[in-house]
């Protein structure tokens, strides 16, 4: 990486073409080390087959306890849940930390148009289910909700690549 360096002593002013080429090539260093950052930060694969499969329990497990499914339990299916909603996601990310060497927010800090979409589709499975006796629609949710939820993480993965992170939240000023 080129060391740029800039003058503050008043020597050259804004038409100063040594400048704005030092600032062309400090930029271009950045969005080089951005790019180099993000290819870091991609998932391997069985983080994506990890979050979707997280996703596809957490359809299967809602819809056991309507006992409606021929397998699986009430019991089967609030582990199910547990495991989806409070001991999958923490134990992924420790892996992804374990095997990237860094851990942050993939998600930007909150809800996604991607998450409301996902918890629709659960609302609509188990209303299906429960209201319309369509036995297998949380079945078919899971189907659903793996292959989303893996080609979502390729996106997410391909965005990093190209150096677009995702958004820090916004704190109120102290």
């Amino acid at each position: 990486m080129a060391n740029h360096e800039f003058r503050s002593d008043g020597v050259g002013g804004p038409g100063d073409k040594g400048n704005a080429d030092d600032a062309r090539g400090a930029l271009q260093d950045l969005e080089s080390v951005r790019a180099r950052f993000g290819h870091r930060l991609a998932t391997p694969w069985w983080y994506k087959a990890a979050s979707a499969l997280i996703i596809a329990a957490l359809f299967i497990g809602a819809g056991m306890p309507y006992e409606s499914i021929s397998f699986g339990s009430s019991s089967t299916g609030a582990s199910l849940l547990v495991l989806a909603v409070i001991l999958g996601p923490p134990f992924l990310r420790d892996l992804l930390k374990r095997s990237t060497g860094a851990s942050f927010d993939r998600y930007r800090n909150g809800w996604t148009v991607p998450s409301f979409a996902l918890i629709g589709l659960l609302v609509a499975c188990v209303s299906l289910q429960t209201f319309a006796e369509v036995d297998l629609a949380p079945l078919v949710g899971a189907v659903v909700g793996f292959v989303f939820t893996y080609f979502y993480e390729q996106w997410i993965d391909q965005r990093l690549a190209h150096g677009e992170f995702p958004a820090a939240g916004r704190r109120a000023p102290a």
